[in-house]
């Protein structure tokens, strides 16, 4: 069921992109900017008895997010109105692709949208006897709906399930040249042909596709090198590059994002390459690190435009931030407060607040360099008190998930004599954790993943993220489970071990 469940939001995730192009969509004014929508979803009656209870939330993404990493937001029950939820949703962006999700413990409802800023949406659901898409969509503009289809081009860049070309040649490495012209001229056309035949590609589809391309395969040489032939690969020169003036970096391209981000993690790997020899921004005046930026990048793009070099120095700016962990300085805040016309400056200056708020404290109990035993740590930080221990990773959308649909409930006032442990491992980078523990109420352990995180697996019987055990106040396990069980059963658990009487 969890798998299926999985599958059901990536599919969900990938095919949530938009079917108009360039003339189609009214984008004149199409920027980075920081606003809200009025979003109402109201479900059809014959949804009421499957839905009741649901959870009603949007996906999209965020200009600096990582890829996979979007933001979700949650829509509030409207007193009185049986099915019918509303909120304001906040975007970065004056236009932005997003889903709405239905989600009644894995069950759901999608509808995939155009967010405009100033224009309230109300989002009618009804089901439709149509097997492609059974539901119909009414209080919106035509222009509105996004055509599921379109979004089918991306599994094949991005799904190796989906290839019919190896993604690499041979089993020995061949040396860089070889692999980059074997992905550029073999592997991409490969890519292009399979996806045309589920759908037409539209343009802007297509592009991004190539920032996709780009970043999870061409500009990952070392990576690939040591994933697919176990050596260590040397980066090729910048020149190499060729592939990268194939793909069009007008506003319009750059702003039209699918319902997960990918233009981060493309404009990312332009920074973390010693080959395009671009430096962090650090204290340099903003005019001033775009010029040599300019220089660097023409060495393989012929015209890099403003945006694009304005995204880029955000990029820079938040690299410092999630990487290397280091507040801006008052020399930078000064440069971003005099350069950007319009809000990238903003979510820089947000994302610096997101950091100072866990800088200096301890945000989790770190017991990674030692072997412990989860009921004996337990049992000496919370003496007679029940626990529930929630297993997540930074990096696991499903557990982000249900931390923050249980948030909504507020659980954790309703429920004070229950201690609430979140235990992540090793493999979440510390960037994540400065990020989402600072919104996550409760105690927090980090383990490593080899030692106390294996013996989860073989003690607890874990089979992956999210896992759950439920311990009462003497400390016995009551249940566990791997995947979120829904509200309704978590909290009927949380019942089960606490002492506070309704």
């Amino acid at each position: 069921m969890l798998s299926v469940l999985i599958l059901t939001i990536v599919i969900s995730m990938l095919f949530s992109v938009s079917c108009f192009c360039m003339n189609d969509y009214g984008i004149e004014n199409l920027r980075v900017k920081i606003g809200e929508i009025e979003l109402t979803v109201e479900l059809d009656s014959a949804y009421l008895n499957d839905f009741a209870n649901a959870s009603v939330y949007v996906v999209l993404p965020q200009v600096f997010s990582n890829f996979g990493d979007d933001d979700v937001q949650y829509l509030k029950k409207v007193e009185g109105k049986p099915g019918s939820y509303a909120g304001k949703i906040r975007t970065d962006v004056t236009s932005k692709f997003g889903v709405v999700v239905v989600d009644k413990n894995g069950y759901l409802l999608t509808a995939r949208l155009a967010l405009r800023q100033g224009k309230p949406l109300n989002l009618k659901m009804s089901p439709k006897n149509d097997p492609e898409l059974p539901i119909e969509y009414k209080g919106v503009d035509e222009e509105d709906i996004v055509d599921i289809n379109d979004g089918k081009p991306f599994l094949y860049t991005n799904h190796p399930m989906y290839q019919t070309t190896p993604l690499v040649p041979g089993t020995e490495y061949p040396g860089w040249n070889a692999l980059v012209d074997y992905q550029q001229n073999t592997l991409w056309p490969s890519m292009v042909e399979a996806a045309s035949k589920s759908c037409d590609i539209k343009p802007w589809v297509l592009n991004s596709m190539k920032m996709l391309f780009s970043s999870g395969w061409l500009l990952q040489h070392k990576e690939t090198v040591k994933k697919f032939y176990k050596v260590e690969g040397e980066e090729p020169p910048v020149e190499a590059y060729t592939f990268l003036n194939e793909i069009d970096y007008s506003d319009i391209m750059l702003m039209q994002t699918p319902s997960y981000n990918m233009l981060r993690s493309f404009l990312n790997r332009f920074l973390a390459l010693e080959s395009f020899g671009i430096p962090a921004i650090g204290d340099t005046d903003i005019e001033e690190w775009r010029e040599k930026a300019e220089v660097q990048l023409k060495k393989v793009i012929d015209k890099p435009t403003p945006l694009m070099l304005d995204l880029l120095s955000g990029v820079s700016y938040i690299r410092q931030l999630e990487l290397d962990g280091k507040p801006l300085t008052e020399v930078q805040k000064r440069n971003i407060a005099a350069y950007y016309k319009d809000d990238i400056g903003k979510l820089v200056l947000e994302a610096d607040s997101v950091l100072r708020a866990s800088y200096g404290r301890e945000l989790y109990d770190d017991k990674t360099s030692e072997r412990i035993n989860l009921e004996e740590y337990i049992a000496e930080r919370f003496p007679g008190k029940p626990v529930v221990v929630d297993c997540w990773e930074s990096w696991c959308g499903p557990c982000l998930k249900a931390i923050f649909e249980l948030r909504e409930r507020k659980l954790h006032e309703k429920y004070p004599d229950v201690v609430f442990l979140y235990v992540c491992s090793t493999s979440s980078e510390e960037r994540g954790l400065r990020k989402y523990i600072p919104e996550i109420k409760g105690e927090h352990l980090k383990i490593d993943r080899e030692t106390t995180g294996a013996d989860m697996y073989d003690i607890y019987g874990r089979e992956g993220s999210p896992f759950y055990i439920f311990f009462d106040r003497d400390h016995k396990v009551v249940d566990k489970m791997t995947g979120f069980p829904g509200v309704e059963h978590y909290e009927s658990l949380l019942k089960q071990i606490s002492s506070t009487v309704d």
